[in-house]
């Protein structure tokens, strides 16, 4: 049987006020909070009640959106779309057309979902691949929630004491990939599409190409050197005089459309049982890698934990474990418990929001036990509840120092809504900017980064990540889809942005356009982009306050939000792309 899904967490989880994991549907924590509705609502369906017409400016002074002349732009890129018929925001516009065109041709959310992720995999392949990891949350249009854990895994092989370098590439850092095999595990159990259907719509990207963007081209141009040293990898990525491509110039990989191609006829068989698992296994062992034959083989999706958590009266669901969806959740109810409230946007606020982050940060490495009895501590009202008196007791004392943050940021996010009310958060990535660096001879897809990436390191280790796909609902509809790219700051943005809607009664857009700021210890670290400005005076006061501020004016530093709201009743969406980088939103008109 082709890739087997392994049920190690067959329930749902959310957490009771006495720490006890029970089935969902379940009753949120009940601990000191305010159960006033914030007007979230009302900031929130502004977006969706807007005529029809150019969607709300996300992008302003030199940031790049492109035309923002239609909701859905034919030609060009748009950052926002609107649409009753289904939705796709990813981080490259040639994936969300992938994604629209497959809800237009009858699909649902999973499968339009999983043609995105594919088809990022062709155009971002230095943020994900084939070779790469996966971590997905699925609403089923019935409203059940599903988890399921795509990621790398150290190979049988590897020796327990083996050194590696945190982020190292080579043969050595290669684990058993898991995209494939959650892709196509999703797609059989939730999706209405086949796996050849679905891929039709990617492989004219491997094989007839695409134009790379500025900042994937530079993203390849950074790792050059490194893929030069490797003969595969020089087969792929460079054109025909050795250097790398430019911006606007056409990648081509026909090496990667036969592998598609491949796949689309013999499924995930093939690929960790047939042909190409024998070329990847004999690849590794002729140079020194880990991964054989078996591990292939053997490779199982897992059913991941999905926790449930509250704020503001709101359900809030992620995954946990190797995603970070219950620290997420944390963060969250313990800022929630941080009342009064202060200004969204304030300097008050950023220092609960921070001392919320770091405080969920600490627990997500303290030892509380084993996966489900940790997540139920993290997620319940209890813990919340003494995690927020402590900060309150310790409140004006500089924050600990702690170790640098090592995760790396080449990440990718979709978010994919359809009409019938499915919906999928996803984020994949290959670790390190192009993983492994390793690619192997005609096969055309980079290999992850895995051992030593993250902490794993003994045989069966999944990397532990900050991937953090959620999803929010309001008296039961779900309103929000959720995600992002960008190391440990995808749970520092995910946490800021959802409290400037819920808390502040925002618009997506403006939450998503909002300077973002990360906590690092004493450190606090400031988006200051003069495009992107904070309120008078916020800056000058957090540099009085126990944080020492860092401004960051990287427009890649911070993480990158894709995201969709919408509306239970008339079943209007918004899509919202990350301004910062590449992206797009685009949804069906029908």
């Amino acid at each position: 049987m082709p890739c087997v899904i392994r049920q190690i967490h067959s329930v749902s989880l959310a957490v009771l006020t006495t720490g006890m994991l029970c089935t969902s549907p379940c009753g949120g924590p009940e601990g000191r909070v305010s159960e006033r509705r914030p007007p979230v609502l009302a900031g929130l369906f502004r977006e969706l009640q807007r005529p029809e017409g150019p969607p709300h400016d996300l992008c302003r002074g030199s940031l790049g959106c492109g035309s923002q002349s239609n909701l859905v732009v034919e030609q060009g890129v748009s950052r926002v779309a609107r649409s009753t018929e289904g939705m796709v925001v990813s981080a490259s516009p040639f994936a969300t057309d992938v994604g629209t065109a497959i809800l237009a041709a009858g699909g649902n959310a999973v499968d339009a979902a999983v043609g995105t992720a594919f088809a990022l995999s062709v155009v971002e392949p230095t943020m994900s691949g084939l070779g790469g990891r996966t971590q997905m949350l699925i609403h089923t249009a019935e409203g059940e929630f599903v988890g399921l854990d795509g990621g790398t895994e150290v190979p049988r092989a590897t020796p327990p004491d083996l050194a590696i370098r945190e982020g190292e590439g080579g043969y050595r850092a290669i684990g058993i990939p898991g995209t494939v095999a959650v892709l196509a595990t999703a797609l059989e159990r939730f999706g209405r599409m086949t796996l050849p259907s679905v891929l039709s719509h990617v492989l004219p990207l491997a094989e007839a190409g695409f134009p790379l963007s500025a900042s994937e081209a530079a993203r390849i141009a950074e790792v050059a050197d490194e893929l030069h040293q490797l003969s595969g990898s020089r087969e792929h990525f460079f054109g025909p005089d050795g250097n790398a491509l430019g911006a606007g110039e056409t990648l081509r990989q026909p090496a990667l459309g036969r592998i598609l191609r491949a796949i689309a006829d013999g499924g995930p068989e093939v690929f960790y049982r047939g042909w190409i698992a024998e070329s990847i296994a004999t690849d590794m062992s002729a140079n020194g890698g880990f991964l054989t034959a078996e591990d292939l083989a053997t490779y199982e999706v897992i059913e991941s934990m999905v926790v449930r958590g509250r704020y503001r009266m709101h359900d809030v669901i992620g995954t946990y474990l190797p995603a970070s969806g219950a620290t997420t959740i944390e963060a969250l109810q313990i800022l929630e418990r941080l009342d009064p409230a202060p200004v969204v946007g304030s300097a008050p606020w950023v220092q609960n929001v921070a001392h919320a982050l770091l405080a969920s940060f600490e627990d997500r490495v303290a030892d509380l036990g084993p996966p489900e009895q940790h997540a139920a501590v993290i997620v319940s009202a209890e813990w919340a509840d003494r995690r927020a008196d402590e900060i309150r007791a310790h409140r004006g004392e500089p924050p600990e120092p702690v170790p640098a943050d090592s995760e790396s940021p080449f990440t990718t996010h979709l978010s994919v809504v359809d009409a019938a009310g499915g919906a999928v958060a996803l984020t994949q990535s290959v670790g390190p900017n192009m993983g492994s660096k390793v690619v192997t001879e005609g096969l055309g897809f980079v290999y992850a980064a895995t051992m030593g990436y993250l902490g794993a390191r003994q045989p069966g280790d999944r990397p532990f990540s900050s991937q953090s796909p959620i999803m929010i609902l309001d008296d039961g509809d779900l309103i929000l889809v959720l995600g992002a790219s960008g190391a440990r700051r995808i749970i520092s943005s995910l946490v800021s942005t959802v409290s400037r809607v819920v808390d502040g009664g925002v618009e997506l857009t403006e939450a998503v356009m909002a300077p973002r700021f990360h906590p690092s210890g004493p450190n606090l670290y400031v988006e200051s982009r003069t495009e992107i400005p904070w309120s008078t005076g916020v800056v000058a006061e957090l540099s009085r306050t126990e944080f020492d501020v860092v401004e960051r004016s990287e427009a890649d530093y911070f993480a990158a939000i894709h995201g969709i709201v919408i509306d239970p009743t008339s079943r209007v969406a918004v899509g919202v792309a990350e301004p910062r980088r590449d992206g797009s939103a685009r949804g069906i008109v029908r």
